[in-house]
């Protein structure tokens, strides 16, 4: 795992232009939640534990009966090719405001590797410039976010939204594909979500899920939500969490690109309780950046609700830097 997460941070590093330090000893434990193991404490007065025999089957007829806010049937037009742009619009009220509102923020902030479009205020023009797919997937996980009742379902969200973000600018510096780029996004989003929903069930009854039952578990878990909402199809080969694998001669298969992405976050929350990043930040006046890597990734985590989880340390100016700042910049007239 270690070789894995060298080898990610080192494309990640034209990314954020910063030093890499492979630690080749370290063994850390950590728990579902992204905390060291030895931190982990078991309670005397707890409910009881469920062990293997403990059936599945309530926990997907919870996931069957959970209500997110809205009839989740309602993204069916956006499968519809013969949809209008009136059904589409009405979409809007259906999914309620906070689902809406989040999806408008998304579609008018920046996106990685592109330039910032102009100011949307249709939904219609929201899936335009979203996508169907990207649209779908991204309603329903705002909606899960919003079941989210404990600091630890929040960090399984973060820890989802973190490799999303990743893999997506992976996916770029990797040369995929658009359709690709948005299957590793997506898949990435949902990769931990068995556990939410492992939390939420535990929550609502009087069985506390074990930390082995859930790790076992969670990605048969990731496997129903994806049928559930309807997601995808091609997601189930990222959540089912398969082994590393290669495609053709060399190539990375799409679930590699997300293993890679959420090995860092993984690392990155079990030390920090968040993702750090080290980058550049774009200077009040634009002259050397006005956007970057860093400022992208803090608009992407602030606009979904998730900006305490994000910490991007700015990289130190070079001396060319330091020159232009001095000859274009205030200080200079």
């Amino acid at each position: 795992m270690t070789f894995v997460l060298c080898l990610v941070e080192k494309v990640l590093d034209g990314l954020f232009q910063r030093p890499i330090k492979c630690n080749k000893t370290q063994n850390t434990m950590t728990t579902h939640s992204g905390q060291s193991a030895q931190n982990a404490t078991s309670q005397d007065n707890s409910p009881v534990v469920a062990d293997e025999a403990t059936p599945l089957e309530a926990i997907y007829k919870y996931i069957d009966d959970l209500d997110v806010g809205f009839d989740f049937n309602v993204l069916s037009v956006l499968d519809n090719d013969e949809a209008t742009p009136a059904m589409i619009e009405a979409l809007k009220d259906k999914l309620g405001s906070t689902v809406a509102a989040r999806l408008f923020c998304i579609a008018n902030s920046v996106h990685f590797g592109k330039n910032r479009s102009g100011k949307i205020t249709k939904f219609m023009a929201v899936v335009n410039h979203l996508g169907t797919r990207m649209t779908k997937s991204t309603a329903i996980f705002i909606a899960l976010h919003s079941q989210a009742s404990t600091e630890e379902m929040t960090v399984v969200l973060a820890r989802c939204f973190a490799a999303s973000k990743l893999s997506e600018m992976l996916a770029h510096k990797l040369g995929l594909s658009d359709s690709d780029r948005i299957t590793v996004t997506l898949g990435a989003l949902f990769i931990e979500i068995g556990k939410l929903m492992m939390l939420l069930y535990s929550a609502t009854s009087d069985v506390q899920l074990g930390e082995d039952f859930i790790e076992r578990h969670y990605p048969e878990v990731n496997a129903k939500i994806v049928e559930k909402f309807r997601l995808p199809e091609e997601l189930l080969a990222i959540v089912s969490r398969p082994p590393f694998r290669f495609v053709k001669k060399d190539s990375l298969a799409l679930s590699a690109v997300v293993e890679l992405a959420h090995g860092v976050v993984t690392n990155s929350f079990s030390r920090h309780g968040k993702l750090v990043i080290q980058s550049s930040v774009p200077d009040q006046e634009g002259i050397l950046y006005t956007s970057t890597a860093g400022s992208w990734l803090a608009e992407q985590f602030q606009t979904i609700g998730l900006g305490s989880y994000l910490q991007v340390i700015p990289n130190e100016l070079t001396d060319t830097e330091k020159a232009l700042l001095e000859k274009y910049g205030q200080q200079s007239k």
